[in-house]
């Protein structure tokens, strides 16, 4: 009888068990139903504010750096044994255009036909895209006529990048490869996609490469938008986004990588920018998706820092950039979109302070040498090719964006040790002398206009690569140099079509100097040829510089 008694009792308490385990498993599916129903709700909202009628407004041309175009050739400072005692006052304010909101035409898009309701085409393969190349070629600069620039010390003879892949100096080893590899649990359904040398597999539900009815109109992108946001595409958001936190790609790594896997699955049709727009979107970013009379789609996003010789639209006084990262032609074309944003995308598009990309490596090496007093220096520096590629299509941006950034391992184990062992022993007026007549004398000069017929500021790793660079290219390097090697504050200078540097020089000011933020900072500039600590080139002694922080 005990035992009948224990038997049921057992039997009682797993029932009860049995009963409260379905009861939570129904909580969680519950919750798990109302915060796919809160969702799903917020889509449908979204969707229903896009079918309102787009009104169209006027494109903003890009916007550029300098006034006129930078000298071809640069001046050779005559030596002297004490710079000329200058004070230059800064600018208090930096030179700063008003914010003029994009202006509305007064015309709304036109009615389109009637959009006959189907279902999306699923197709067995993604549509094959237009060829789109994982590393964009980075084009070999073109020889001068004549020489630009006149200077004691003949720099290396003319370098182009080669096309073959040298052998990486030792005792140097380069980085591994950093893929990210899907979980074997995703969707059958993937896209391989070589990255700059790093292999993704990405997941995506067959449903995000549906097809916009035809023509284009805010109905049809809204209707597209509810049969996307249906589709399973969090398990690709998410692989995306861990795959761009794990090789350290940054925000404009992340765009990159969005539009060539979009590239993949679309093409260059209407849709491949729309897939953007919608996962940028619900990564948290605030794009914005217009469209064009000829049914061209544009995606445009806010940036933490101006961006120049891009296209832009201004809505509510912030700027918004197309994004073009295959460098197609674009123009600033009047379009549709809509006013406002999708529920919790405010994000912009980070560009200061970023970490270096961990890409594939592919080597390319040089030899910089140079003269300081009556001897030679030299040694052998490499770059990567994946990264060169990388910030190819990078967009020109604030100085600061530059100066600011970290710097890849293949740099700091290569220049930086070459260059200590030479500062060794030196004073710090030795020493930035010594790093001035480096960056002033290693590298030849040639205005970027020239070298790739447009505008185009370096990341300092980049003045490795490049056989030519210009005045910002060498003030970035020269700032990245001082820091690293003597700890030094540096400030950039601004002057009309010209960029140099001031060090902190502490109580070792001489020269021509300002004086900014309580602190004496010495005028060293990396561009003219022979110019030591203290001394501006001629035509800039009674002009006031704008100051700009490296942000570092």
């Amino acid at each position: 009888m005990n035992r009948i008694k224990l038997t049921i009792c057992i039997l009682a308490v797993m029932a009860c068990a049995t009963a409260s385990a379905e009861t939570y498993e129904e909580y969680l599916r519950s919750q798990m139903t109302e915060y796919q129903n809160y969702l799903s709700k917020m889509d449908r909202e979204f969707s229903d504010f896009l079918k309102q009628q787009w009104v169209e407004y006027k494109g903003q041309k890009p916007e550029t750096l300098y006034d006129q175009p930078k000298p071809v050739k640069i001046p050779v400072a005559e030596p002297v044994k004490v710079p000329e005692p200058i004070k230059l006052i800064p600018k208090t304010e930096p030179k700063t255009e008003p914010v003029v909101n994009s202006q509305p035409t007064g015309k709304v898009e036109p009615k389109p036909a009637p959009v006959v309701k189907q279902k999306p085409v699923k197709t067995e393969k993604p549509q094959t895209p237009a060829k789109t190349p994982e590393t964009p070629k980075i084009a070999a600069p073109v020889a001068p006529t004549a020489p630009v620039v006149v200077a004691p010390v003949v720099p290396n003879a003319k370098i182009t990048p080669d096309t073959t892949e040298p052998k990486e100096p030792q005792p140097y080893v380069a980085p591994e490869p950093v893929p990210y590899t899907a979980p074997d649990s995703l969707d059958k359904n993937k896209a391989a996609l070589s990255f700059y040398g790093v292999q993704y597999s990405i997941p995506y539900d067959m449903d995000i490469t549906a097809d916009v009815p035809k023509p284009v109109s805010s109905a049809s992108i809204a209707k597209w938008w509810e049969t996307v946001a249906s589709a399973d595409y969090k398990k690709t958001v998410s692989y995306l986004q861990s795959a761009a936190k794990k090789n350290s790609l940054g925000d404009w790594g992340y765009v990159l990588l969005l539009e060539r896997f979009t590239a993949k699955l679309k093409g260059n049709a209407p849709e491949q920018k729309m897939l953007v727009w919608f996962l940028l979107n619900k990564s948290g970013f605030d794009a914005k998706l217009g469209y064009t009379k000829a049914g061209t789609t544009k995606v445009m996003v806010p940036c933490d820092s101006g961006l120049y010789g891009v296209s832009f639209y201004t809505f509510n006084g912030q700027k918004y950039y197309v994004i073009n990262t295959f460098q197609q032609k674009d123009s600033s074309d009047s379009l549709y979109t809509y006013k406002g944003s999708y529920p919790d995308a405010d994000k912009k598009i980070a560009l200061k302070k970023m970490s270096p990309p961990k890409l594939n490596f592919s080597g390319f090496s040089r030899d910089l040498k140079f003269k300081y007093g009556d001897k030679d220096y030299g040694f052998k520096a490499i770059a990567n090719k994946y990264d060169m590629a990388f910030y190819n299509s990078f967009p020109q941006a604030d100085l600061n964006v530059y100066t600011s950034a970290g710097k890849p391992d293949w740099i700091s184990q290569t220049i930086i040790p070459a260059l200590k062992e030479d500062l060794k022993g030196r004073s710090l007026t030795d020493s930035v002398n010594f790093l001035l007549k480096f960056v002033q004398t290693a590298f030849a000069y040639e205005t970027d206009n020239q070298q790739f017929g447009r505008e185009k500021f370096f990341f300092a790793e980049e003045t490795i690569y490049y056989p030519y660079s210009d005045c910002e290219d060498r003030s970035i390097l020269f700032a990245y140099l001082v820091k690293t090697l003597l700890n030094r504050d540096v400030i950039m200078l601004n002057f009309p079509n010209h960029v140099a540097t001031a060090v902190d020089m502490g109580d070792n000011t001489q020269g021509a100097f300002l004086s900014y933020k309580g602190k004496k900072y010495t005028v060293a500039d990396p561009t003219y040829i022979n110019a030591t600590i203290g001394m501006v080139m001629p035509q800039f002694k009674n002009v006031n510089p704008e100051i700009e922080e490296t942000g570092a």
